[in-house]
């Protein structure tokens, strides 16, 4: 499958790569340096971006070709991740993802080519929107981004609960995040299989 993932659609989109988490329901592990088949989880997140017209990665990370930024103060939370990277977006549409998503990129054109209106969010096989696999429309992102008295602790949910989003079914391989040591040997089972 090709990484480059054009999308006639939305014409040129960025991303941002949310990289710079505690890694809590890990023990504190960073979780972009976790390796699955050799590869960080960054490297892999990195890969299946490609398409990008720009990458903007916010943590504290090594992300060559991508511009890294940190939220302030460090650690608050997501949503506030998410308005220090915007200040780097320049496309009409943004992938926002995790780093910890290593098949995210059986994902990307499906959810690309869905967009329409505010954009796109994946739904997993449970029914739960995945927060951090959606692209947005610039403009309505920044516009309740502007709406909140403030993203420190903001929840994804709550950022993106003004926007009216298609969602998208994907597997449940594409939908995999790792935020506990299970979820890792699920997604070790899972990158068995690629062959």
């Amino acid at each position: 499958m090709s990484s480059n993932h054009k999308a006639s659609n939305l014409g040129e989109w960025d991303a941002i790569v949310l990289a710079g988490g505690r890694g809590s329901r890990l023990g504190g592990v960073d979780k972009a340096s976790l390796e699955l088949g050799g590869e960080t989880l960054l490297a892999r997140t990195l890969r299946a971006v490609t398409g990008a017209a720009r990458v903007v990665v916010v943590g504290d990370a090594d992300a060559p070709g991508a511009i890294v930024v940190q939220e302030e103060p460090r650690f608050a939370g997501p949503a506030a991740a998410i308005g220090a990277a915007m200040a780097e977006v320049r496309a009409r549409h943004v992938l926002v993802v995790g780093c910890d998503q290593p098949f995210l990129a059986e994902a990307v054109g499906v959810l690309l080519a869905a967009a329409s209106g505010d954009g796109a969010i994946v739904v997993d096989g449970d029914g739960h929107r995945q927060h951090l696999m959606s692209v947005l429309d610039t403009v309505a992102l920044r516009e309740s981004i502007a709406a909140q008295p403030t993203l420190t602790d903001l929840s994804v949910h709550a950022l993106l609960t003004p926007l009216d989003l298609t969602e998208v079914r994907v597997s449940a391989r594409a939908a995999l995040d790792i935020d506990t040591w299970h979820d890792r040997q699920q997604a070790l089972a899972e990158g068995a299989n690629d062959g």
